[in-house]
């Protein structure tokens, strides 16, 4: 499903407007998001923490702004170990766990590869019930253009010797989040900020930070926030954030960390081939050979299989 522009709250010129605003009144735009969003709803919110960055930023924002709201950590089973020690650190933390293991997503649903686009269109090619007329709209495109087809580079996959999906995020992260949300009755706040992509910013510029009416409800108040100001809000709050971030150095008037970019889930390999080497999956085994060869092993030998996957893709590992 493609954002058209007619479908958009705010337009391109409206978010570069937010985007560019200075930190100072970034902060101000922001905690009046989260204050609208904890008095709409009398409260009953959370901020969903992933242990990542944004998320500590949002954790700290939001309790600065309207109290010790709870937490909600959803221990998937991927997360860096040193991720799980620092969530741990907090007060107030609900954690959840997903029904199916990573290694289940994958023997039932397949391996997460490439991004969440191509990994939908390629399941969809394989498996769904397409007509013609769509099949070959994600093949080749149609009178409309090709934007949205699948690409050139990537159609091999269509007929990989293993199965491919993006249905893993949704299996391990949204299902336990949204049952939660159910049985609560609370509402969160999600640390999306517009540097996660195109398609994030897409689905911001259509909503907006606060998402009132939907079907999952939910506060993103980083949402036009960029990750020099994600690493400024660290710096200049002297936060305490995960190891594996490293430090957060300022050179020039520029904020860089001096570890891992961004955390994710450990074994995922969406967007691994546009990593310099190392890459996460060469680094994990100079760091973790333990780990690494777990994720390497076949299924069959009680690992994930990645390196049949890895090899067939031509990612280095």
């Amino acid at each position: 499903m493609f954002i058209m522009d007619n479908e958009l709250k705010l337009n391109e010129w409206q978010f570069a407007q937010r985007k560019y605003l200075p930190f100072e009144e970034k902060l101000i735009l922001s905690r009046r998001r989260i204050e609208d969003w904890y008095d709409f709803h009398e409260g009953d919110v959370y901020v969903s923490f992933s242990g990542g960055m944004d998320s500590t930023v949002l954790v700290d924002l939001v309790r600065k702004t309207v109290g010790d709201v709870p937490l909600v950590f959803v221990n998937t089973g991927l997360e860096y170990p040193e991720i799980v020690r620092f969530v741990s650190l907090y007060d107030n933390v609900t954690v959840l766990r997903p029904k199916m293991s990573f290694k289940e997503v994958l023997e039932v649903h397949g391996y997460p590869l490439v991004s969440k686009e191509t990994a939908a269109k390629i399941r969809k090619l394989r498996h769904g019930n397409l007509s013609a007329r769509y099949r070959n709209y994600l093949l080749n495109g149609d009178e409309r253009g090709s934007f949205g087809k699948l690409a050139e580079k990537w159609k091999f996959l269509v007929n990989a010797p293993f199965d491919i999906s993006e249905l893993c995020c949704d299996i391990t992260k949204k299902q336990p989040i949204y049952a939660y949300n159910k049985e609560t009755g609370r509402v969160p706040y999600i640390g999306i900020t517009q540097d996660e992509g195109y398609r994030r910013q897409r689905e911001y510029n259509r909503t907006g930070c606060n998402v009132y009416d939907a079907k999952h409800p939910k506060s993103q108040p980083l949402g036009f926030w960029t990750r020099q100001d994600i690493l400024r809000y660290i710096a200049v709050n002297n936060l305490n954030i995960c190891s594996i971030y490293g430090t957060i150095e300022c050179r020039n008037g520029v904020f860089q960390n001096t570890g891992v970019y961004r955390s994710g889930c450990v074994y995922c390999c969406m967007g691994v081939q546009l990593e310099p080497h190392p890459n996460r999956f060469e680094r994990m085994k100079s760091d973790d050979y333990r780990l690494y060869n777990y994720c390497m092993r076949p299924l069959y030998e009680n690992g994930l299989g990645f390196d049949y996957v890895l090899n067939y893709c031509g990612f280095a590992h």
